[in-house]
């Protein structure tokens, strides 16, 4: 029981952190998108970043590197495409870890409560091969104490298990934001490369 009182208090301390962090809101702070798209649809790459820099969030962090990737010469849509590919391969790791760690609790304290149903249902065998048959209460207390193991890890893998598919579709919901919010980047930022070439040569 202690184990699985353990795997209880960390499952519940997970899924109240990632309630948080996986916050959409937070990740994607609307208002402050909606400066620095502005300032990249009017070609103010410099303004974009500074605003970008404010707030260190999920969405500003793919947009700082894609403008200094973009700075830096990698102006092309290949290299910014692959500038966003590297930006995911750090952030989405971050978003998954703890997840799984739900997921594994999920798994394991079923496991645990069987095990100790198994481990308790052999002391009351012990027991009655000691007093014998003369004392069915300690059959029946014996047996409902050993399958209580089994009922609480199931009482935390039920939840553990709704809150890890419920986080995995929400993940794959931001990596698909992810996605959409660099493709708009990159596409402003080659508009905006295009239209200063385009005067270069006036």
């Amino acid at each position: 029981m202690y184990p699985l009182l353990i795997l209880g208090i960390v499952g519940i301390a997970i899924i109240i952190e990632r309630s948080l962090t996986l916050s959409i809101s937070k990740l994607f702070p609307e208002k402050l998108l909606e400066r620095i798209l502005l300032h990249l649809k009017r070609g103010e790459i410099e303004e974009a970043l500074r605003v970008a820099r404010k707030e260190d969030t999920l969405a500003t962090r793919l947009i700082v590197f894609l403008i200094e990737a973009f700075l830096k010469g990698r102006s092309s849509e290949e290299n910014l495409k692959l500038a966003a590919e590297e930006v995911a391969s750090v952030e989405i790791p971050k978003l998954e870890g703890l997840v799984n760690a739900i997921g594994a609790i999920s798994s394991i304290a079923p496991i645990l409560g069987f095990l100790g149903t198994v481990t308790g249902m052999i002391q009351v065998f012990e027991a009655l091969s000691l007093t014998g048959l003369s004392h069915p209460e300690i059959l029946s207390k014996g047996i409902s104490q050993a399958l209580l193991t089994t009922a609480f890890g199931l009482t935390i893998a039920i939840p553990s298990l709704a809150a890890y598919w419920y986080f995995k579709s929400k993940i794959s919901y931001i990596i698909a934001e992810m996605e959409a919010l660099a493709i708009e980047v990159i596409n402003l930022l080659l508009e905006t490369s295009r239209e200063r070439e385009e005067e270069d040569e006036f």
